[in-house]
């Protein structure tokens, strides 16, 4: 199966950016690719549950809807572990599924895959 690894930093700022993203990761699922999506710098809030369903960009589908989908798939979300510790936010509060990850997983999975940046 093709995987593709799509990653953003785009969170709350500009959800029109972060929801490109998303939305991306989403059509990739349904054409049957293998999807990681990687959270970093200010996308890490949007893996927070008390985040993303108040995000709606204009244009892509809303974060919350994309989410769903992406949860309901058991698509990897992975959350860099540097960035949300760095802006305080408790592991607790993750969305359903996020996992903290490091750098090193982020390297592993480009090797392997096609990347995909917004």
């Amino acid at each position: 199966m093709e995987k593709m690894c799509v990653y953003t930093t785009w969170g709350p700022t500009d959800p029109t950016r972060a929801g490109l993203a998303f939305a991306y990761a989403a059509t990739a699922r349904k054409q049957g690719i293998e999807v990681t999506l990687f959270l970093f710098h200010d996308a890490v809030l949007l893996a927070n549950k008390d985040v993303a369903d108040k995000i709606v960009p204009i244009g892509p589908p809303p974060i919350q809807e994309t989410l769903k989908y992406l949860q309901e798939q058991r698509v990897n979300i992975y959350v860099c572990k540097a960035c949300y510790d760095l802006r305080g936010l408790a592991e607790a509060d993750l969305i359903q599924y996020a996992q903290l990850k490091g750098m090193d997983v982020f390297v592993s999975l480009t090797k392997e895959a096609k990347v995909i940046c917004f």
